[in-house]
């Protein structure tokens, strides 16, 4: 008689969970190295250029510069706060205030309507959309330097007899902010619209049909059926004018380096020039990184809660897909 050897688990039926127990997989300690690998970079440059820089930001904001001795002084202060209401600097940091919400007021108001208009021109590819395609596009493709002196040799010498000599300068000038304006709308309009273009280009063609099936024409397929398909698109940006309230330069260190006149300083190029002065080690400038920490504090107190409360807002109230 032959007998055949089995396994006891077959020969007597084992059904515990230890007989079905799967065998552990080999390559899955290999993909969990592959993915750590990826992961690693990113993660370690989150943490040294965001939580490490952060946190080293927030300690600042509370402390105080020994030039002669040239180290921290130990213990905490409040010194660094109470310098921006001083009188005389209150007046500079609020000039820089209403010129930011100048720039945000005219972003909302005035570039995202405008730049979903043109969008929607080129996406339905009406007549000429392809030469504007290329004439919005290329403030994006070419250098903001490049743009800068082009922009600036045009307007003081192109057109110095429609304003009567040079404009943009060192100098105030009653033209200049407008002058100014104007550049940074033509900037911000062609970012906007490479963003609001790949958007629209997601809509499903069968919802525009079924729109036009409907009775709806260009203006109602517009505001009734691309709209609330790229809300999210237009919520982001939206909110990413409003965090930009306190860091936007609007060109500025562009068109004069350090020298811009206070009547056209916004406050992230206010910021700038404090985390500039303060780079002189061992000068009693050091003391501007603290203040600029203690003044970064303070706006992210007054824009982060503004900021997610316009997002919530809009996303709750504003038109959906359905």
């Amino acid at each position: 008689m032959i007998r055949f050897k089995t396994k006891k688990s077959e020969a007597c039926g084992d059904y515990s969970p230890q007989a079905f127990k799967p065998k552990k997989n080999k390559t899955i300690s290999g993909g969990n190295l592959f993915y750590a690998s990826i992961v690693a970079l990113p993660l370690l440059q989150f943490i040294v250029f965001y939580v490490v820089v952060n946190f080293n930001s927030f300690l600042m904001a509370f402390q105080s510069y020994d030039n002669s001795a040239g180290k921290v002084v130990i213990g905490y202060t409040f010194d660094n706060f109470a310098y921006f209401f001083d009188k005389i600097v209150f007046a500079d940091l609020w000039l820089c205030i209403k010129n930011s919400s100048l720039y945000l007021a005219l972003n909302v108001v005035v570039c995202i309507p405008i730049s979903l208009l043109f969008s929607y021109y080129v996406y339905k590819k009406f007549r000429l959309s392809s030469f504007f395609k290329v004439i919005l596009f290329l403030p994006s493709i070419v250098c903001s330097t490049a743009m800068v002196i082009f922009y600036k040799y045009f307007i003081n010498e192109g057109l110095s007899g429609l304003f009567g000599g040079s404009v943009i300068g060192p100098v105030y000038n009653d033209k200049q902010q407008a002058v100014l304006i104007i550049f940074y709308l033509l900037m911000t309009f062609s970012a906007n619209i490479l963003l609001y273009i790949n958007a629209m280009s997601q809509t499903p063609d069968s919802v525009v049909e079924a729109s036009k099936i409907d009775g709806a024409n260009e203006i109602g397929t517009f505001v009734h059926v691309i709209i609330p398909q790229i809300w999210g698109t237009i919520v982001s940006i939206i909110v990413i004018f409003f965090a930009w309230f306190a860091t936007n330069q609007a060109y500025l260190f562009t068109f004069y380096g350090f020298n811009t006149n206070r009547e056209y300083q916004t406050i992230g190029y206010y910021l700038f020039n404090m985390v500039q002065d303060g780079r002189f080690t061992g000068s009693s400038l050091e003391q501007m990184y603290r203040k600029a920490s203690a003044l970064g504090l303070m706006l992210t107190a007054l824009v982060a809660p503004v900021t997610i409360l316009i997002r919530n807002l809009m996303l709750k109230y504003g038109p959906n897909e359905n």
